[in-house]
């Protein structure tokens, strides 16, 4: 039997009560007030000092009042949970522009996972009766309609492997291997799904589009709408449970397959191992399979990263909570979170640093990055819900960009290369946004040195035995 949200909320109890509002859930290096950085910068709505310990809660820096701050919610959790509160519209308009970025936990010293904590609330929120806002209304009854929150024909879905010359492989049954595209990269970023697929291609593996895949049910966990996430998923489970291996270039879609669905399952065991294509790129890498051409046109291009929060922090602290419960000393916790944490943050930039030395760009990194990134404004819901405060975050990140003189902000997500393209141009920031596979596709930069074999990426694992912390 599915789990509900209040039962959720209720396996999460300890957590939501060993938060003592200490409030270090507002910033960035919340432990390094000394942190040395790049100084003043004035943005687009405002000048940041990008040294120390910086505001970086979304929520919190748009509305300013304690409830929208992480330590506002966590105490909501725990007055729901004791009685001392009802879900209402009030508390659901307070619960819900949140991006769930997950800075919050990354900055706890409690290490409470206030991710799922906020999450768990919101479905027990709309379990209550308490209706979703319009917008996430109007999502929900698109995907249950037509398997997709943007109302895209389902015939449709795959239209840009047909106009990309990729056809074969839908529906290749002869594979082992998949690649679940996501709503935003078959709907909208299709740029995206193209380049990945290409990059496979040139990689010569053998891989498979579903035809029955929909929407991950990512939306739906963020706002509440665990009913629907549910259905999803179980649809999902069903259309790619005969494949080894899943890959994604979405990092919502990749979180929710890989962090998500196991904790909603009745068995908490995927029937298929996850990788996002980034981690295959960076092993290539590694092994010497795989180098990039020398071109004109980035050389000298100063070109940063932003780390997307589903592929960056949520893993992070998803490796934090494996770890804990593992093991009673936390002491020595921290010490294993911090060698995996470098391990995991490094990958994608295992390819920059390759492009850097091969291809000429130039590779400066943002000051607040890794678990300590800025979200890109897109997630939790609010995007479809608070496009404006969606979109003023974004402008936020790119000041960030701006601020070490990048020609090029690069990210791995559709999500927030949409977000973050939007508020580019919206708030004339000058820069261009690109996937890193986009652009290595986009300017031929791949030169396969030796293709692996598929026993070869069936095996690879997110943290092979050279890797392991």
């Amino acid at each position: 039997m599915s789990k509900t949200g209040l039962e959720r909320l209720q396996e999460l109890k300890g957590d939501v009560f060993r938060c003592i509002h200490c409030k270090a859930c507002r910033f960035a290096y919340s432990g390094q007030p000394s942190k040395k950085g790049i100084g003043e910068h004035k943005g687009k709505q405002k000048t940041v000092l990008y040294e120390g310990m910086v505001d970086s809660c979304p929520a919190g820096i748009e509305y300013g009042w304690e409830a929208f701050w992480n330590a506002g919610k966590i105490w909501i959790a725990r007055s729901i949970l004791t009685g001392d509160l009802e879900f209402s519209d009030q508390v659901r308009d307070v619960i819900m522009p949140c991006i769930t970025c997950g800075m919050c936990s990354a900055q706890c010293e409690n290490k409470v996972p206030t991710v799922d904590i906020i999450e768990a609330l919101r479905a027990a929120c709309v379990e209550a009766g308490i209706p979703m806002i319009d917008k996430h209304q109007l999502v929900d009854r698109l995907v249950k309609e037509l398997n997709n929150p943007y109302g895209g024909k389902p015939e449709e879905r795959f239209e840009w492997a047909k106009e990309a010359g990729l056809e074969k492989y839908i529906n290749n049954k002869d594979a082992k291997i998949g690649y679940y595209v996501g709503c935003t990269a078959s709907y909208r970023q299709k740029n995206i799904a193209a380049a990945t697929c290409k990059i496979f291609e040139k990689l010569g593996m053998n891989f498979t589009l579903i035809p029955e895949e929909v929407c991950c049910g990512s939306p739906f966990f963020r706002v509440g709408a665990v009913d629907t996430a549910q259905d999803l998923m179980k649809k999902n489970l069903e259309a790619f449970k005969n494949l080894e291996k899943v890959f994604f270039s979405c990092a919502g879609c990749y979180r929710t397959f890989s962090l998500d669905y196991p904790k909603w399952m009745d068995d908490d065991e995927l029937p298929f191992e996850t990788m996002h294509a980034f981690e295959l790129i960076t092993q290539l890498i590694k092994d010497n399979k795989i180098k990039f051409k020398a071109n004109k046109e980035l050389k000298g291009k100063t070109v940063t990263y932003h780390d997307p929060c589903h592929t960056g922090r949520h893993f992070y602290v998803e490796f934090e909570q494996q770890i804990i419960e593992e093991s009673n000393n936390l002491m020595f916790d921290i010490r294993k979170l911090n060698e995996k944490g470098h391990t995991w943050f490094d990958k994608p930039r295992t390819i920059l640093r390759q492009l850097e030395k091969d291809v000429g760009i130039k590779f400066t990194e943002m000051y607040r990055i890794k678990e300590n990134s800025m979200c890109c404004g897109a997630g939790g819901g609010v995007r479809a819900g608070y496009p404006d405060f969606s979109l003023r975050t974004a402008s936020l990140r790119c000041d960030e960009a701006n601020a070490v003189g990048a020609d090029i902000l690069t990210t791995e997500c559709p999500f927030c290369w949409r977000n973050l393209s939007d508020a580019n141009e919206l708030y004339e920031h000058g820069m261009e946004v690109m996937g890193i596979l986009e652009m290595i596709d986009k300017y031929d930069l791949l030169d396969v040195q030796e293709k692996p074999s598929e026993d070869y990426v069936v095996k690879l694992t997110r943290f092979p035995p050279e890797e392991k912390e």
